[in-house]
């Protein structure tokens, strides 16, 4: 079980073409010309377009190491989503000048899927170091919209791997156990994660499941900058899975948990706006304290991978990872039952 992993298995090798070629090949697929403004993106190059007419859209390149099944999973989702809930705010996709969703770019004989999406208004969540319960709450009702938009969506690729699913074995495999948590919190971590591996993981995996977006953490939720308690919408498809819907409540409860004195009041509050739209499956609210752990150890870990193993942004290291730490040592402080006892009741 992942014994041994290289960024390639982890698809962490994003693009960098300069700006002059994908500017060229922007209009000349598209027709849009404008400033760009480079994005971050940890598979996908990413440019931030200000087009003449006064559109605001995003340019993602994909790796020639991206399977192109993954980019047409990402497609059909989007897709999808536009058909079953038009008004939800997410990306949307422009078609090419021939009527194309994904136009190929040849640079230096690699091939790379270039896609033009709408940028979704406001800035990330992750801009403002508090959180309102009222943003929280909004959270929960966007990713219920979306769960509820995604479900009866299926494709080919819908249960390939993903470094950033929780329920894949990554968590507790020998290529992650060790070496990639900080000592205290390896020692910490150890018990738990023998009971995730003997316990919970299996009973999360016999969970039904539908496509999930999977990403909901404080850089995907836009909100008005304005407002920060009103939330814009969400973005980043490229990490998708066919699982639990318990899992994508505990991806964004992983990122919100750690930037409040009430992470209780946190998870109950984004169940409670979950709930306004629809119901949390049965069995499943049980286990999302685990679920939650899970993806706090899991992102630590593959954070902690990325700084050790691939050119990153120095804010990967400086920022995200230690977020990650503080949020996964929220978790550990919480008591399970308490936790439990808070969102059932």
């Amino acid at each position: 079980m992942h014994d041994t992993l290289t960024p390639e298995d982890l698809r962490f090798t994003p693009p960098d073409l300069d700006e002059r070629v994908v500017r060229t090949f922007v209009e000349a697929h598209w027709g849009k010309a404008g400033t760009y403004k480079r994005l971050s993106g940890e598979r996908d190059q990413n440019f931030r377009l200000a087009a003449a007419e006064g559109q605001a859209l995003v340019v993602k390149i994909a790796s020639p190491v991206e399977d192109p099944a993954l980019v047409d999973y990402q497609v059909q989702a989007l897709r999808h989503i536009a058909a079953s809930d038009p008004d939800l705010a997410v990306p949307r996709l422009h078609v090419s000048l021939a009527g194309n969703n994904v136009e190929t770019l040849i640079h230096e004989g690699a091939p790379h899927a270039v896609r033009l999406l709408s940028f979704v208004p406001g800035v990330p969540l992750q801009q403002f170091d508090t959180l309102s319960l009222e943003a929280v709450r909004q959270v929960g009702r966007l990713q219920a919209r979306l769960c509820r938009a995604l479900q009866g969506f299926s494709h080919p690729a819908d249960t390939h791997f993903m470094p950033w699913d929780a329920l894949n074995g990554l968590v507790v495999s020998p290529a992650l156990r060790h070496g990639y948590l900080p000592p205290d919190l390896e020692a910490a971590c150890a018990p738990h994660l023998q009971r995730l591996e003997s316990v919970s993981l299996p009973r999360m995996r016999e969970f039904p499941v539908q496509v999930i977006h999977n990403d909901g953490h404080r850089g995907n939720v836009m909100c008005d900058p304005e407002d920060p308690s009103r939330v814009t919408g969400v973005i980043d498809f490229g990490d998708l899975a066919r699982r639990p819907i318990v899992t994508d409540l505990a991806t964004s409860l992983t990122s919100f948990i750690g930037h409040s004195d009430r992470p209780l009041l946190i998870a109950a509050t984004l169940l409670g706006g979950f709930r306004e739209i629809m119901p949390v499956p049965d069995g499943q609210v049980e286990l999302l304290y685990d679920a939650i752990l899970t993806r706090a150890i899991l992102t630590v870990q593959l954070l902690t991978y990325r700084v050790k193993h691939t050119d990153v942004p120095k804010s990967v290291g400086d920022i995200d990872l230690i977020e990650s730490i503080v949020n996964l040592q929220t978790m550990l402080a919480i008591d399970p039952a308490q936790f439990l006892e808070t969102v059932t009741s």
